[in-house]
C-alpha cells in the first residue's frame, strides 16, 4: 500500500472511545485518517522546521537514510524542494513542449497523468512513490542475488513475490462485493495475498528495483483493455470467480534480446521464452492443456503472445530521474524510467506502453501505472475524492481481517454491543499485523531479526489471553454474568429512549461504558482475538524463518570452495528450522479457516523447506 502511508502509534484512539466505524474500519484506528480536502498542488512540508546548512541533496538523503515511510518521504521531498528554491534558486526540472509531445506519443497519459508528469514542483503523490520505491528497494536488497545471472536473478524475485503473494483475489471494488480490484504492489505485499495480476503488478516493481526490464504479456490487442478484464474458464465459458486477470496472462522479463515469461497463477516460469513462443507455439502445447493452467489463456493466444510495457505515471517525470541520480549513492534506488530508452530496449516489433483509460479523460482506476494514486484518498496523496464509507482505501483497510474470525457469543444480543465487542478484538488483531511497521513489512524488507522478535513476542500475548481462559475457571460464568447484565441494561436503554426519558437513558449510557471494565469483557475479548492472533503471529514467524532460510540458499549456490560447503551446511540448518516452524504453525492454522488460501500456502511452503531441510548427498 503503499506501505507507509499511516502516522505512527503516536495517532492511536484509546479502544474504549472508538466508534462502531472506527472499530471495524480498522484503518480508521491507525490512520487517523481525515475526510477528503481540497487536492494539494504540492507536498508541503507541515513538520516542525529542520534548520539544515549544506548541501540540499545530502540533507535529503541522510533522512531517507534514516527513514523511509510516507510522512518522511514527504518531508524529505518538501524540506528539498525548500532548500533548492531557497539556497540555490534551482527549480526542478520539466518537460518541453516537444519533450511531453514524444512522451504522451509513447504512453497513454489522462489529465491527472498529465498534470502529474509536468508538474514543475514535487506532487502529492511524489513521496508516496519515493516510499514505495524504498520499500521494493529493502526488498530487492533481502534477496541476496548479487551473485546470479540476470535470468537467475529474475526467477528467484519472481518465486519471491509467489512465496509472498499467495493467490486470492480480493473481491471487492470501492466497497461493492461484485467485482474485484487490482491494488498497487505494497498494498498487496502489506496484505500478503492476490489475484494473479496483482502478483504481475509486484513483480514489475521488484524488477524496477533490481534493474531488469520487465514487461505484460497478452494479445495483440490487450493495450485498449481495461485492468479489471475478468479472469475465464479454460474453455472460456465461465468466469473463474470473478477475479480480474486484466488482458495479460504472463509476466516477462528482458534478457539480452528474448523475454523470459512467467505464469503468476502457477507461480512458475514458462518452459519457453517469448521468442521460442512466437516461432514454434506448439512447443508449449503441453503446458496450456495442463489442467494446471488456471490463467484462461490458450494456444490461441500464445500464437498471438505481444509485449506491453507499464511503468508507475511518477517514473516518467524529469524530477524523479533528478532525484534518483542525484541520490543514487545515498538511496540506492531505481525510480524513474526513459520512455523510449526502455521500449528501444527490447527486440523488435517493440512493445507498446499499458495505460489505458476507463472512460475519456478518466484513468483505469486499476491499471499499473496509476493503482497507487486511485487507492488513497486526496489527503493521503491520492485521487479519490469519495467519502469514506464509498472509499477503496477504507474498505481495503477494513476487509484485511475479515469478520468471520471473531468468535462473539451467540447470546450477546445487542448490535451496538456486538459491534464494540467485535471492534475490540478487531483492533487488537489490527494493532498487531496492519499497523506500520508491520511484521510482514519487517519479513519483505529483510529485516528479520526484528520481525521475528517482534513475532514471538505476539505469540506470548495471544497465548496468555488463551491461557487466562484456559485457567479461569470462572470464565464462563463471568462472561454469561457480563453478558445478561449488558443485554438488560440495552432494553432498559431502549425504554428509557423510547420514553424520552433523558435522564435515565444518560445514566444506562453510563452504566454501560462502566461495564466494559467487567472481567468477563476480557474473556470475550480473549476469546475473539486470542486463537487468531497466535495462528497469525505463528504463521509469520514460519514465514519469516522461510525466507532466512532462501536467503542462506542464494548465498550457498553462489559459493565456491570450503565456503561453499559451510553454506550449503548453514541453508541446511535454515532450512531444518523454516519446517520446524511451518510444523508449528500447522498446530493453529485451524483459527486461520477465515483467511482463505493461507494454510494451503503454508503447507506449499513447508513443503519446499521439508524439500532442503533434507538435501540428497552430492553425486560422486
Amino acid at each position: 500500500m503503499t506501505p507507509d502511508h499511516w502516522p505512527d502509534a503516536r495517532s492511536r484512539r484509546p479502544l474504549a472511545a472508538l466508534t462502531l466505524a472506527a472499530l471495524f474500519v480498522v484503518g480508521a484506528v491507525l490512520t487517523g485518517a481525515s475526510g477528503c480536502t481540497k487536492p494539494p498542488s504540492g507536498v508541503k512540508n507541515n513538520e516542525e522546521p529542520v534548520t539544515a546548512k549544506g548541501d540540499p541533496w545530502k540533507v535529503a538523503g541522510q533522512r531517507l537514510k534514516k527513514e523511509t515511510d510516507w510522512a518522511a518521504c514527504r518531508t524529505a521531498l518538501g524540506g528539498l524542494a525548500t532548500d533548492l528554491n531557497t539556497q540555490t534558486k534551482d527549480a526542478l526540472p520539466a518537460l518541453s513542449e516537444a519533450e511531453f509531445t514524444k512522451l504522451a506519443h509513447l504512453v497513454p497519459l489522462s489529465p491527472d497523468d498529465r498534470e502529474e508528469v509536468r508538474a514543475t514542483t514535487f506532487s502529492a503523490h511524489d513521496s508516496v512513490y519515493l516510499s514505495d520505491c524504498l520499500y521494493l528497494r529493502d526488498s530487492a536488497d533481502s534477496l541476496a542475488l548479487n551473485g546470479f545471472p540476470p535470468d537467475q536473478r529474475a526467477e528467484r524475485a519472481f518465486a519471491w513475490v509467489c512465496r509472498q503473494v499467495y493467490l486470492q483475489p480480493w473481491m471487492r471494488v470501492a466497497g461493492r462485493s461484485d467485482g474485484a480490484s487490482a491494488l498497487p504492489p505494497t498494498a498487496v505485499l502489506r496484505r500478503g495475498f492476490g489475484s494473479g495480476l496483482e502478483r504481475m503488478y509486484v513483480f514489475l516493481a521488484l524488477l524496477q528495483q533490481l534493474e531488469l526490464d520487465g514487461c505484460l504479456i497478452g494479445g495483440p490487442d490487450a493495450g485498449e483493455q481495461p485492468a479489471g478484464l475478468p479472469l475465464v474458464t479454460h474453455d472460456n465459458k465461465a468466469f473463474i470467480s470473478g477475479a480480474p486477470r486484466g488482458p495479460f496472462w504472463a509476466v516477462g522479463v528482458r534478457i539480452g534480446s528474448d523475454v523470459k515469461l512467467f505464469d503468476p497463477w502457477r507461480g512458475q516460469p514458462f518452459p519457453v521464452t517469448l521468442a521460442q513462443l512466437k516461432a514454434n507455439p506448439d512447443a508449449a502445447k503441453a503446458w496450456f492443456a495442463d489442467p494446471a493452467n488456471i490463467s484462461g489463456a490458450t494456444l490461441e493466444d500464445a500464437k498471438k503472445a505481444t509485449a506491453f510495457l507499464a511503468v508507475p505515471v511518477n517514473a516518467l517525470a524529469p524530477r524523479m530521474a533528478l532525484v534518483e541520480s542525484k541520490l543514487k549513492s545515498e538511496l540506492g534506488a531505481k525510480l524513474a524510467f526513459n520512455a523510449k530508452a526502455l521500449q528501444d530496449s527490447f527486440p523488435d516489433p517493440k512493445p507498446a506502453f499499458w495505460n489505458p483509460q476507463d472512460k475519456p479523460s478518466q484513468p483505469d482506476a486499476f491499471a499499473y501505472g496509476h493503482a497507487s494514486r486511485s487507492l488513497l484518498p486526496l489527503d493521503m496523496g491520492g485521487t479519490d475524492r469519495g467519502p469514506p464509507s464509498a472509499r477503496l482505501f477504507d474498505a481495503f483497510r477494513r476487509e484485511q481481517l475479515p469478520t468471520s474470525v471473531f468468535k462473539l457469543p451467540d447470546a450477546l444480543a445487542p448490535v451496538p454491543a456486538r459491534a464494540r465487542l467485535g471492534g475490540t478484538a478487531a483492533a487488537v488483531l489490527g494493532i498487531s499485523f496492519i499497523e506500520p511497521p508491520n511484521p510482514r513489512e519487517r519479513i519483505q524488507r529483510g529485516q528479520f531479526q526484528d520481525a521475528a522478535k517482534d513475532l514471538v513476542a505476539k505469540q506470548e500475548t495471544f497465548a496468555n489471553g488463551l491461557e487466562r481462559l484456559r485457567l479461569n475457571k470462572d470464565a464462563d460464568q463471568q462472561i454469561k454474568e457480563w453478558i445478561e447484565l449488558i443485554n438488560g441494561l440495552y432494553q432498559e436503554l431502549g425504554r428509557a429512549q423510547l420514553n424520552a426519558d433523558k435522564v435515565t437513558e444518560a445514566n444506562i449510557v453510563g452504566q454501560i461504558d462502566n461495564n466494559w471494565k467487567h472481567a468477563g469483557v476480557q474473556f470475550l475479548v480473549d476469546r475473539a482475538s486470542s486463537e487468531v492472533g497466535l495462528a497469525e503471529s505463528t504463521y509469520l514467524l514460519a514465514l519469516c524463518k522461510h525466507e532466512l532460510a532462501e536467503r542462506s540458499q542464494a548465498r550457498a549456490d553462489t559459493a565456491v570452495g570450503a565456503e561453499a560447503d559451510r553454506l550449503r551446511s548453514d541453508a541446511t540448518d535454515s532450512w531444518k528450522t523454516a519446517l520446524s516452524a511451518w510444523r508449528t504453525y500447522e498446530q493453529h492454522s485451524v483459527a486461520h479457516a477465515g483467511f482463505p488460501g493461507r494454510a494451503a500456502h503454508a503447507r506449499a511452503l513447508a513443503g519446499r523447506a521439508a524439500q532442503l531441510a533434507n538435501p540428497l548427498p552430492p553425486k560422486k
